[in-house]
């Protein structure tokens, strides 16, 4: 028998595709506007800074640069991530889905130094067992959403989240960067947290940044000490080992 949604829930991680080959930045950065060509002539322009925490803990990464398993495949922070929101199946007692989500992603802000930027909500469903092959220079916005088992498989078995981004090549030699990701949220598992213990925003928001997490490059750890640990027993915030992870995550480079 599972035990309650309040003292333990599961995640899921995945990458939406493998890795597509393309030709590299020169190809990029026209189609991203100036700010693409000032970077190609000028270099790197970030657009916030990651934070100081302090050391310790431990963290993984879904995926790392080709022969270097310290350097992980990140975002680019020269460019905001653009994200859309589909608030349909999220739970009554969540009075503003938006801003539920805002406040999990101004944290992953902080700590990564990567930049966010919100489009409003759209009626775009998720679809994690779709080929994604983004279109040369166009990069479709992450999209956070709640779904069902019945819609996403990947919420099978208890699963309260599923996050991951895809990597494109960018470089002749093979480094890469996410372009594009989701975050699916199981609505009956946030249902079910209505009224438990009172606590559904702050079990809510650690499931959503948990997902967040994964959004930006951070696996699953076998510490429980880490909000990134598969099964949370209770932790509501990042641990030091996730904070650490979400620095270096933000510390990638500019393309």
């Amino acid at each position: 028998m599972s035990q309650p949604l309040s003292e333990r829930w599961r995640s899921g991680a995945a990458l939406l595709i493998s890795v597509v080959a393309l030709v590299g930045i020169i190809l990029w950065a026209p189609a991203e506007g100036p700010a693409g060509i000032r970077r190609l002539i000028f270099g790197e322009d970030r657009l916030r800074d990651p934070a100081d925490v302090p050391a310790g803990g431990t963290h993984a990464f879904i995926d790392n640069q080709p022969g270097d398993p310290d350097d992980p495949v990140a975002w680019d922070p020269c460019d905001a991530i653009h994200y859309e929101i589909n608030p349909d199946g999220a739970p009554d007692w969540m009075d503003d889905p938006a801003d539920f989500v805002e406040e999990a992603v101004e944290i992953v802000e902080h700590y990564t130094g990567l930049e966010f930027e919100y489009d409003g909500t759209t009626d775009r469903r998720p679809e994690w067992d779709r080929v994604f092959v983004p279109s040369l220079g166009r990069r479709e916005p992450v999209l956070i959403s709640w779904a069902t088992e019945d819609e996403v498989r990947q919420l099978e078995e208890d699963v309260a989240g599923i996050g991951g981004s895809v990597a494109v090549e960018v470089t002749p030699g093979g480094r890469k960067r996410y372009v594009t990701g989701g975050v699916t949220l199981d609505s009956d598992s946030f249902d079910q947290l209505d009224g438990v213990f009172g606590a559904d925003d702050e079990e809510g928001r650690a499931i959503v940044l948990h997902e967040l997490g994964h959004l930006v490059g951070l696996d699953h750890v076998d510490s429980s000490e880490e909000l990134m640990f598969s099964e949370n027993l209770g932790r509501t915030d990042f641990g030091t080992g996730d904070l650490n992870g979400l620095v270096a995550l933000g510390q990638g480079d500019c393309f």
